[in-house]
């Protein structure tokens, strides 16, 4: 079944069962009258057991700890007694801000934060109002901490008031807690999977066994863009285990399917399939006819959308102007799963097993490739191994529906590495030119930059929530919005599509932006003949917050102080997803490529939910940032990615991970993201590093692809 472009791009813009820790089934309803369940993310047993529905995806970023906390703060809940479950896919569950269920762009206790503990909150008021009125004593009398309420010498659990308190209208107006009476949001509450991960019986989607199941995997396109014209099935159908061989088309991809009884059966067999395709239409698509043709129309900057534009583009007194144009190319996620999905349609329902960031759409999706309802489509959301925007995009999702559909039996889709990368959902390639004009005594007049890059926000449906106007702010994303005061500024974004598909990458936009914005600031401040440090904080005199985490970043990593010979460092401050982070990189040189030897991260976060989880979120954020700018590409030759696997698509591993130092700065705002804001300061704190270092300006990553000598 295909479907029109058109209809998939409008459902991935509308929006699982699952597991408790421990492998336990959700119940199948909060409204299950054994339960007192006053909103959908809690459910009180009379024994006094509070299970609370995470209805996230969990793919290594800590929620189904955090948000729970939150929960359970309000509410008094105890700790020890809480059991932890997927919620299902379900309306009730609709991201605040996305109106649909899904996890991304760090939103999780962002958009949760105050939800959630109005949900607790109002539990805790309706327990108390029933002990209140069990007890004959004014409200204000009863008091609740860990799951007991009490008052005077009346005591009585959480469990025993639940069947009073179902009874009770939920109040619409709660009194939150003081933060300064929290007992769990703020402290280092161990994960609640950590075990589960540790003893392997947590599961993930390659884990899913079902009787009957088949594996399929796919012959897709070698060439971006071609269309299948034939193919010759036989040979693969004389394999041992092989069961059926077809075709199949989505809204993103074409190709043909080997359905067999084993991974290893389908792979080998899918080998033996011969296939004719038509590659015209992008077969001389090659990398660096892509990087002239974007360098040219940077450099000129015709035709850039104004993103921003404030302040006079002549300003009065220029002694020095300083022009650059720095690249980044594309850049596959590569979670460590392989992506799959696990999929059983039948006559009136369907069910879906996988580890998906979009519970919502793959609903919705599901619903218009089979005909069922919504309702009748159950997803069982299972752990992800890595995400990374990777897992909202619906490719491996739909094959998995149609050939379940076609085949009546259950089928799970598995991507290899090989399959993902050449997939071409990936970080867009980005070439931006920067200009800006100085004083004689070296302030900075102006700033105007020119990026030319593809649209991420168009194609997915959430073009509502992502562009503005004409702009897609994924495009401009930490380079419009720079913190720094700077009366006269312009950034322009000049669209482009060369045909290669691009998608949500950890941090979007802010990750080349970033580097891009920061390394030119960094080129202004020695052109200025002043410290790096020292040139961005007479900037952000009127942005204490920024200030306050460059200046902890800066006395942390000892900057200013004497380093061993042959070291260097470089800084680097980014605001994005809600967080302000800023980092320090101290390198050297081996053989003509840069060390890291350590990295010290300062950040506000807002208010922290769980403080190991923020520190992990950063480190992680950071070495999955350094893999990029140190091996991360993806080019094409011919029309074809050249990357296929860790071999020539390498990651850091132990041998070059750095030292990493986190430091947060206390903060009763609101929560920031955690999961992204770490990965956009990595890349140009090390090149700022280099530069301190060998006198060579870095315009280009990867870093792999340059040789660096001693200044």
């Amino acid at each position: 079944m295909a479907m029109d472009r058109r209809e998939f791009l409008k459902l991935v813009g509308l929006a699982g069962g699952g597991f408790a820790i421990g492998l336990m089934p959700a119940a199948e309803s909060a409204q299950d009258t054994r339960f007192f369940s006053p909103n959908p993310w809690v459910r009180l047993e009379p024994s006094g057991r509070l299970t609370i529905l995470v209805d996230k995806s969990e793919m290594g970023q800590g929620v189904m700890t955090s948000l729970p906390m939150i929960l359970a703060e309000e509410l008094d809940a105890d700790w020890a007694s809480i059991r932890v479950e997927f919620a299902p896919a379900a309306p009730e569950y609709a991201h605040p801000w996305f109106h649909t269920q899904a996890t991304g762009g760090s939103t999780s206790v962002r958009a949760m934060w105050m939800p959630l503990r109005r949900a607790g909150a109002a539990m805790r008021e309706l327990l108390r109002q029933a002990a209140a009125a069990r007890w004959q004593v004014p409200l204000d009398k009863v008091h609740t901490h860990q799951g007991i309420a009490s008052s005077g010498l009346h005591r009585a659990t959480y469990g025993d008031l639940a069947a009073a308190a179902a009874h009770l209208p939920v109040p619409q107006n709660v009194t939150l807690k003081d933060p300064k009476t929290f007992t769990l949001v703020g402290k280092p509450i161990p994960r609640v999977d950590a075990a589960a991960k540790a003893t392997g019986s947590a599961r993930f989607g390659l884990d899913v066994r079902l009787p009957g199941l088949l594996t399929a995997v796919v012959a897709r396109a070698p060439v971006v863009g071609a269309k299948r014209l034939r193919y010759d099935a036989s040979a693969a159908l004389a394999m041992p285990g092989v069961r059926f061989v077809l075709p199949v088309e989505t809204a993103t991809s074409m190709g043909v399917a080997v359905l067999a009884d084993s991974t290893w059966h389908a792979m080998k067999a899918r080998e033996m399939l011969k296939i004719d395709w038509d590659d015209s239409l992008h077969r001389h698509l090659d990398t660096e006819s892509l990087r002239r043709d974007m360098t040219a129309k940077a450099t000129a900057g015709n035709g850039a959308l104004p993103a921003v534009a404030r302040g006079s583009t002549a300003p009065a007194g220029v002694a020095r102007t300083l022009s650059s144009v720095y690249e980044v190319p594309y850049l596959a996620h590569a979670p460590m799963e392989p992506l799959n999905c696990t999929a059983w349609v039948r006559s009136d329902e369907a069910e879906l097993w996988v580890g998906t960031q979009a519970q919502g759409p793959n609903q919705q999706l599901t619903s218009k490739l089979t005909g069922l309802p919504p309702e009748k489509i159950k997803i069982h959301t299972q752990y992800l191994g890595g995400g990374f925007g990777r897992r909202f995009a619906p490719d491996f999702v739909m094959e998995a529906v149609l050939l379940s559909k076609a085949v009546q039996s259950p089928v799970k889709v598995v991507y290899t590495r090989e399959d993902d990368m050449h997939a071409t959902y990936y970080r867009p390639m980005a070439v931006c030119a920067l200009h800006a004009d100085l004083d004689a005594q070296g302030r900075l007049l102006r700033w105007h930059g020119s990026t030319v890059t593809d649209s991420i926000a168009q194609g997915t449906g959430f073009e509502g929530a992502l562009m503005k106007g004409a702009i897609d702010s994924t495009a401009v994303e930490g380079l419009a919005d720079i913190p720094y005061a700077l009366p006269n500024f312009q950034v322009g974004w000049i669209p482009y599509q060369p045909g290669i598909r691009v998608w949500f990458w950890r941090s979007v936009g802010h990750t080349q932006n970033s580097f891009f914005a920061e390394s030119f600031m960094d080129e202004l401040a020695h052109a200025a003949g002043e410290d790096p440090y020292q040139f961005r904080r007479k900037l952000l005199e009127q942005s204490p917050r920024h200030r306050a985490v460059l200046d902890l970043a800066a006395s942390q990593a000892h900057w200013g102080e004497a380093l061993p010979p042959g070291r260097a460092r470089g800084i680097a401050l980014v605001e994005s997803f809600g967080s302000i982070v800023a980092q320090v990189a101290e390198v050297s040189l081996v053989a003509g490529q840069p060390r890291v030897h350590r990295v010290v991260i300062a950040a506000d976060v807002g208010t922290v939910i769980n403080p190991d989880t923020v520190t992990a979120q950063m480190e992680g954020a950071m070495c999955y940032g350094l893999s990029a700018a140190l091996f991360g590409q993806v080019s094409f030759r011919d029309g074809q990615p050249q990357q296929s696997n860790f071999n020539d698509y390498p990651l850091v591993r132990l041998a070059d991970m750095p030292a990493v130092e986190v430091h947060l700065v206390p903060s009763g705002e609101p929560p920031g993201g955690v999961g992204e804001p770490g990965t956009p300061p990595i890349a140009p704190a090390l090149c700022n590093a280099l530069f301190a270092l060998t006198g060579q300006r870095v315009y280009r990553l990867p870093l792999s692809e340059q040789h660096f000598s001693g200044a």
